[in-house]
Parts: C-alpha cells; structure tokens; sequence
C-alpha cells in the first residue's frame, strides 16, 4: 500500500474539494486543519497550466493536494504527475480496463507506463539522479480511482485484488443517478451499495474514500471504517459560514 494523507489524531482523513482555486484558499485550507484539498479539473475550469502555484502552496502549508483529472486519459496524467502531484483521482472507473489504463499511465516501468522526461519539476528539473527520481515517483504516486456508477460497482471485486491502488473512492452522486434516484444520495438503495462495497474493502484490508457534504454525513462514514473524507466544497463552506452570519440579521 502506498502512503496515506497525515491522519493526526483521527481515524480518518478530511478535506474539501476546491471549487475557487486560489492559492490563498489552498492556504486557507492548510491553517484550517484540513487534512488534503482535492483540486478539482473535472467539475471546474481549472487548467493544468493554473495547478503550480497551488501545488507550491499546499506543499508550504503541509497540506495535501489530490488532483481529479477530467478523465482517464494519459496527458492528464503526465502534465499533473510532472509537477509534483502526489495523488491523482480518476474519474469515472467503470471496468478493469479502465483501472489497468490508469496504472500504466501513474507509473513508471516496471509497474506501468508514465510518460518519462527528467526535466520536469518532479524531477528537480535534472537535479535528481535518474535512478532516484523514478524509484522516489514510484514509491511516492498515489492513485484513487473513483467508482461511481453500476458498472463499477459491478467490477468492484476485480478492482479489489489490483495493486497499486491507494484508495477505491464512492461517488455517491453519480451512483444515485446511476441507480435512477438522482441526487438522493441517502437512498436506501445507494446506502446499501456503498455499505456492502465498504465491507468488501474492509475483508480486503482495502482503503476506502467517499464524498459527504453535511457534518453528519462525516461521521456516518467513518463510523463505518472509511478512511478519506471528501467534504463538500471552498464554496460550499464559505456559503455555510456566511448565511450563519446573515441570518441573525
């Protein structure tokens, strides 16, 4: 198992999905306590080319940054990995295939496939022995493939006995589309499947991740033995915060 986010005095990891990405949010992030951030290309305009100042910062601040890439395709692999991202989510797993597909494109020989290049921010810019910075990629990636539909959760069990996966992460937004109760993320139906994947995991000694955007929802999941928490948004929070002020007024 590769590493896991810091994990403080808790039995699980917290952190909001960045919606605004700012570097001073990034920041913000940090001295709030949040275990990671997930920067988010795939529901958002964020650009690769928009990702170093906030990889700079969050590795100032002690904060973990996962990037979601818009899909499972190589050069988003390539552009995040080659700045320095740690964690990468991919979106949308819905078979093996699509799991082997995104190992190849994580890793370096002999695991998979990444595109190399020495010149890169990973790399130091060459200032990095060869050898050291693909053993150091290799050792220190972290891939979280997202499962968030039937399909997926078909395959579940397959993608339960691949290695070099860090966590298996339940989007239960899509899979309550997926199950045709979109949006009812506490539909018993949609509980049930996650519950019984969590307990797959867990026979497996397999870390899970999930998504939750209420306080209660945190404690539900990891009650249950997830160990990475995505929590709502930047926004979502700011709003939270803001209409308890307005409210009184």
């Amino acid at each position: 198992m590769k590493t896991s986010f810091k994990h403080k005095d808790k039995k699980f990891s917290l952190g909001p999905f960045i919606k605004a990405p700012h570097a001073e949010i990034i920041e913000a992030c940090g001295y709030s306590g949040f275990d990671f951030v997930v920067l988010d290309m795939e529901h958002t305009p964020l650009t690769v080319d928009k990702l170093y100042p906030l990889i700079c910062v969050s590795q100032l601040r002690d904060i973990e940054a996962v990037v979601r890439i818009p899909s499972n395709v190589e050069c988003y692999f390539k552009w995040c990995l080659d700045q320095g991202v740690r964690y990468i989510q991919v979106p949308h797993i819905q078979s093996v295939e699509d799991a082997k597909n995104a190992i190849k494109n994580m890793f370096f020989f002999p695991i998979g496939e990444r595109g190399l290049c020495r010149f890169v921010r990973d790399a130091e810019f060459s200032n990095l022995e060869k050898d050291k910075y693909l053993e150091k990629a290799n050792k220190m990636n972290n891939l979280i493939l997202q499962i968030e539909g039937e399909k997926g959760v078909a395959c579940f069990d397959e993608l339960l006995e691949l290695d070099n996966v860090t966590y298996l992460f339940i989007g239960p937004y899509d899979l309550s589309q997926s199950l045709g109760v979109p949006g009812d993320i506490w539909n018993e139906k949609v509980v049930n499947h996650i519950k019984e994947m969590i307990s797959k995991a867990t026979a497996k000694d397999k870390k899970i991740g999930i998504f939750t955007d209420t306080s209660d929802g945190i404690e539900f999941w990891a009650n249950l033995g997830v160990e990475m928490i995505q929590y709502g948004s930047d926004l979502n929070i700011f709003m939270a915060g803001a209409k308890r002020i307005t409210s009184k007024f």
